[in-house]
């Protein structure tokens, strides 16, 4: 027995006449004959008495037809439902943002959401890069920015883009002055300020430098984008960063950078979600609200 034979069923009783029933239900009469003999030999008993004047459900027939027309409003009810959630999104939806991507996504995002889907509770945490990988794993974010090219378990990702990274130090240092890149092994000669692990720089350079068989010269290490920024600035030290990253925020007019070079050291932008866990409707259409933020921003696997 299943639904469609149930609908069947409650066409004959209505109708009155397999014929007519097998006109509305647009099925070949002797195909909805075969269906009513079925659902008999299931149940175990007559449904229906055919007589002059038609078909007439028995007593037994009259409670199927009963508790039939209520399942099906029931599964009716349930399929109008579940398509409203698609169409409608509601509910929480948890996006995690890095510091140095916030300033370009996370009022677009936002504005985008409460435009669009005013029903969904949208929730944007902004922080280092490398704890975005351990909350989308754990739960706690349904989507994240992440940075890095190896190989994430337990993720789904999709590229957004990939920047190359450079020195940066103060506008008016001569060491940078007049250059048009600096090697990798001067610059990791340098007092450097950067995050600790694991955040995505940081773990470039770190991978960078193992494969140079070198070390990283830290001079300060600060989990706060801004602040070394400005530590910079004031000549405290040198940092490695995006182009994109370096050109805003308070400090980027007192500061310089050049491209690193021999190698040259990329990172990888991807859109992570948990590969085991089922994105809700609300975050699945987050997720596409996000995507269509970041074509915006990104052209041919960079920045725009």
């Amino acid at each position: 027995m299943d639904i469609r034979q149930l609908r069947y069923f409650l066409g004959i009783v209505e109708h009155g006449s397999i014929s007519r029933a097998a006109d509305a239900l647009r099925v070949a009469q002797p195909a909805l004959s075969l269906h009513l003999k079925r659902l008999e030999e299931d149940f175990g008993c007559q449904l229906v008495l055919r007589t002059a004047r038609g078909v007439v459900p028995t007593e037994s027939g009259r409670r199927l037809a009963q508790r039939a027309a209520a399942l099906i409003d029931q599964m009716d009810g349930l399929r109008d439902e579940v398509r409203a959630v698609e169409a409608v999104p509601a509910g929480p939806a948890t996006v995690g943002i890095p510091t140095s991507l916030g300033p370009v996504l996370t009022v677009p995002l936002a504005l985008a959401v409460r435009r669009t889907h005013p029903q969904i509770r949208l929730r944007v945490v902004e922080g280092l890069s490398g704890h975005m990988l351990e909350w989308v794993l754990s739960g706690q974010l349904d989507l994240a920015l992440v940075f890095g090219t190896k190989e994430m378990g337990g993720l789904e990702t999709e590229l957004v883009a990939r920047e190359k990274l450079h020195l940066v130090g103060p506008a008016d240092d001569p060491l940078l002055h007049g250059r048009t890149a600096i090697p990798f092994a001067e610059a990791l000669a340098l007092p450097l300020i950067l995050p600790g692990r694991p955040h995505g720089v940081r773990e470039e350079v770190e991978h960078a430098a193992l494969l140079a068989r070198a070390s990283v010269t830290v001079a300060l290490e600060i989990d706060a984008l801004e602040q070394i920024k400005a530590l910079v600035a004031e000549g405290c030290g040198y940092t490695v960063l995006s182009d994109r990253v370096a050109r805003h925020g308070v400090a980027a007019e007192r500061l310089t950078g050049l491209p690193i070079v021999d190698p040259q050291i990329d990172r990888t932008i991807l859109l992570a979600h948990a590969a085991g866990r089922p994105l809700s409707a609300a975050a699945r259409a987050t997720h596409a609200l996000l995507s269509e933020i970041l074509a915006g921003l990104t052209r041919d696997g960079g920045w725009r």
